[in-house]
């Protein structure tokens, strides 16, 4: 591990990945600040942020196949300053029409950096790939958790024009990604690892059809929790933006240490199982979160955010054993996929949200009833199987890395 924390090219992918998510984290809280200035209802909050969502993972294969056939020497950069300074602008965004523009471009921004900036942090780590994509996905989830509390902090200071706080913090770590960069090097032995393993999980139709509705109710909480807390605190609670962004950003930082316990937790007693009572535990906390007295809302939304990152890194490995020799594409559906379907979600409850229809309160606690769904139909995912002999430790290469 102390090798890999010395690579050069690993810090410049994981602060690259930082300053992205720290714009995704940012979004709802600069949405907030524009719902008043622009006079945005809940419904139109919501889909600017989802149409981010959309944008951005709707075009991550594209890019990703970008990559592959071009080595992506300057896509992470380019992804990054793309980013840095379409969400910069968003403070500057004079009708609403602007402000879907500009979330739709730096959406692809974001698109434009992952896969390459994934697949170099992986190649950065050497033989140690796990412990250097633990180290990248660190990075974007503290940025993710830092994002609400660095916009409130710079919005409060300078209005809504504070949106370019965001973007001189992406900027001057472009020139970073590019010294970063890790030409693709020709791996002989792995064909042969790929046709040498087998999958570890037979999926039936049924069990890929209850995967794909899993991954949509859990991408759709998380987005909707995220994109609402804000909103909801502002407007029911009488919290200011700065206090409502502290409780994002609690969240989500428990969201990142859920994460890699997750993960560990999934080796030892099955992906199934730890996805099983994560969710069971995220319904009630969810509802917790926006009913509980104030002093207790901090310790719901950090319980939230701790089992919602817990059922991430089995439900990805999941995904990959659906492709056992394409893991890298497979990947990139999935994510697409998950954040995708967490757009549409944080969408839909912005439309059940307005008054005339279920109102805000009843529109996020309907979110939790949404991982119990999952729960339920996590049953009808394949258990763990024993991999078949003499493929275990490749089996072990292709699945940690995932993680």
């Amino acid at each position: 591990m102390q090798t890999v924390l010395k690579s050069r090219s690993l810090w410049g992918y994981t602060l690259a990945h930082f300053s992205v998510d720290v714009c995704s984290g940012a979004l709802p809280v600069i949405v907030a600040f524009l719902a008043k200035t622009l006079g945005l209802s809940i419904a139109q909050s919501g889909i600017a942020i989802g149409t981010y969502a959309i944008s951005s993972s709707l075009s991550q294969p594209l890019f990703g196949y970008l990559s592959d056939r071009t080595g992506g020497r300057y896509q992470s950069a380019i992804g990054l300053a793309t980013i840095a300074i379409f969400q910069g602008a968003l403070g500057f965004a004079t009708s609403y029409a602007m402000l879907l523009t500009l979330a739709c471009l730096a959406g692809c921004g974001s698109a434009a950096f992952h896969p390459h900036g994934a697949s170099g942090a992986t190649r950065a780590g050497g033989e140690r790939k796990a412990a250097a994509m633990a180290v990248f996905v660190l990075g974007g989830n503290t940025g993710y958790a830092l994002g609400p509390v660095i916009a409130a902090t710079a919005m409060a200071a300078l209005g809504v024009h504070g949106s370019v706080v965001i973007s001189l913090i992406g900027l001057i770590l472009v020139p970073l990604v590019l010294s970063a960069h890790v030409p693709h090097l020709a791996n002989p032995g792995s064909a042969h690892a790929q046709s040498a393993s087998s999958p570890v999980r037979r999926f039936s139709a049924v069990a890929v059809a209850a995967l794909m509705l899993v991954m949509f109710l859990r991408a759709w909480t998380q987005s909707a929790v995220t994109a609402y807390i804000p909103i909801f605190f502002t407007q029911t609670a009488s919290f200011t933006i700065e206090a409502a962004s502290h409780i994002s950003s609690i969240n989500l930082f428990a969201l990142a240490l859920g994460s890699l316990v997750g993960g560990m937790l999934a080796d030892r007693f099955g992906s199934r199982r730890v996805m099983i009572v994560s969710w069971l535990i995220y319904g009630p906390a969810v509802a917790a979160v926006f009913l509980a007295p104030i002093n207790l809302v901090a310790a719901a939304a950090i319980v939230a955010g701790f089992v919602a990152g817990a059922s991430w890194p089995p439900l990805i490995v999941l995904s990959q054993e659906l492709f056992p020799k394409n893991a890298g594409v497979a990947s990139g559906i999935a994510l697409g996929f998950a954040f995708a379907m967490g757009g549409i979600g944080t969408a839909i409850t912005g439309y059940l949200a307005e008054p005339a229809r279920l109102g805000l309160t009843m529109s996020v606690l309907i979110l939790g009833a949404l991982p119990l769904g999952a729960a339920v139909l996590a049953v009808l995912l394949p258990g763990e199987a024993q991999p078949s002999k003499g493929s275990a430790q490749t089996q072990e290469r292709n699945v940690v890395p995932a993680r």
